[in-house]
Formats: C-alpha cells, sequence, structure tokens
C-alpha cells in the first residue's frame, strides 16, 4: 500500500529557528502545519523521496551569501522546484540560561556556523578574544542546549527560542549588519503555475570544452531578450579542477 504524503512543510528544527519563523509565515502561524526535521538534509530528503509535501528552506543570507550545502544540493537535483520566496528579517540575539550582569563572564558561544559568522565583528569587539566558538545543528538547537551549561555559555538565536526555553535576553540586534536578511524558498516535487512575473533560478552548464567567450555568448541570450539578471555565481561540479556549474537568477 502506498504511504500517503505528509501535507506539513517541513522545515530545519526544533521550534525556535530562522526557519520555523519562515515557516509559519508561509503557513499563517498554524503550527501543526509544520514538520520539524533535524537538519537541512532530512527537509530535502523528504520532499524529494515525496515524504513531505513540500518543506522551506534558507538559500541566501545578505551578509554570508549563498547557503552553500543547499544550493549543491538542489544542481544535483532533477525533482524539486522552487515555488515561493520568503524574506525573514534576521535578529540575533545573544542568550543565556540565567541573566548575567557583564559579557565578560562569557567563555563560549554555541549556534549555527552561519549566524556565528553573521556576529563575527560583534564578537570580536564585546568578547574575550579566547572565547570558545561552538557550531551547532541550528539556532534552536543551540538555544535549548543551555539546560545543559551554566550562565558562562550563551548561544546566538531568535528571541523566540529565547521566549520558548525561558531563557535570558542579554542583548537583542547583535548581527553585524542590522539589515540582515536570509531568503527562504518552498520546494516542492511540482511547479507552481507560471504568473508570467516569477523570478526564476537556473542552474548550467557547458559540454564543449572551454574556450573563450564561452559563458558570454550565453549570458548574451540574456541580453539580447532585455532580460535583467540578479545574481550569477558558479560552482565547482566536482570532477575536475576549473570545471564549473554557473547559477542565475533572473
Amino acid at each position: 500500500m502506498k504511504k500517503e504524503i505528509d501535507k506539513r512543510t517541513s522545515y530545519l528544527g526544533p521550534k525556535g529557528t530562522y526557519s520555523e519563523e519562515a515557516a509559519l509565515i508561509h503557513k499563517n502561524q498554524k503550527e501543526n502545519l509544520i514538520d520539524p526535521k533535524k537538519n537541512i538534509f532530512e527537509v530535502l530528503e523528504s520532499v524529494e523521496k515525496k515524504i513531505n509535501f513540500e518543506g522551506i528552506i534558507p538559500i541566501e543570507n545578505s551578509r554570508v551569501g549563498t547557503i552553500i550545502e543547499v544550493i549543491d544540493y538542489l544542481i544535483k537535483s532533477k525533482n524539486l522546484f522552487l515555488n515561493k520566496e520568503i524574506l525573514v528579517p534576521i535578529e540575533a540575539c545573544l542568550i543565556t540560561k540565567n541573566k548575567i550582569d557583564s559579557l565578560d563572564y562569557i567563555t563560549e558561544i554555541i549556534s549555527k556556523p552561519e549566524a556565528i559568522n553573521q556576529c563575527n565583528e560583534w564578537i570580536r569587539k564585546n568578547l574575550n578574544e579566547d572565547v570558545i566558538l561552538t557550531e551547532s545543528p541550528s539556532t534552536g538547537d543551540a538555544v535549548s542546549s543551555l539546560n545543559n551549561h551554566d550562565s558562562s555559555v550563551a548561544a546566538i538565536g531568535p528571541e523566540r527560542a529565547a521566549i520558548i526555553n525561558e531563557y535570558y535576553i542579554f542583548e537583542r540586534g547583535i548581527q553585524d549588519f542590522k539589515n540582515n536578511i536570509t531568503r527562504f524558498v518552498v520546494i516542492s516535487n511540482n511547479p507552481t503555475k507560471k504568473s508570467g512575473k516569477d523570478k526564476t533560478s537556473i542552474a548550467f552548464d557547458f559540454k564543449t570544452k572551454d574556450k573563450s567567450g564561452l559563458l558570454l555568448a550565453a549570458l548574451e541570450s540574456f541580453s539580447k531578450r532585455n532580460i535583467n539578471l540578479q545574481k550569477i555565481e558558479s560552482r565547482p561540479k566536482g570532477t575536475q579542477m576549473g570545471e564549473y556549474t554557473f547559477i542565475i537568477d533572473f
């Protein structure tokens, strides 16, 4: 008997992640319609293997750029479509289990690598130079893990994660760039109906031997049709040095 597809939207959990915030926006704040996963690959695979009807994933941040592991997965996938874009403002909070009086108490910071990178300048200017930076699968996991530490260990995460765990927010808005936004996309195995004004992302490479002007010729196809390119980047194909896949947003 064929297993019925879960109609909930999968996302990178647990509760209290920016991914959950994006999923709740997508589902009009209805928590019963979203399904947390342990890591980003579980989200991607849950949709590709038709476990979940759709998923929501971070794809780009205005501060640190493309989420590499997501882009690499999407390039190789033959079944996933990007059907909707959700932009989520990122306000990073420094969170501790209990109230502290000074940053001098902090000896370790836990968070997702991207969240740490987005706060590098603040960390460098405000914390001891020997502070330990510990990576976590998600901001939600980072905050909930504080239960296993004393207040010398802090986490970087969203306000909602602190509220859920009833922890103390020492400072809000510690991200280096105040206009920090993460772009999320809704993925599924089926494309949505085209509106004629859709943002489009494509990935392509060249089968012919590399030669001068090859990429230019491809890009001129867009210019001749008066199509504005919003972004272009390359990723190694993994076959041999110097061979790339190109990704374009328009």
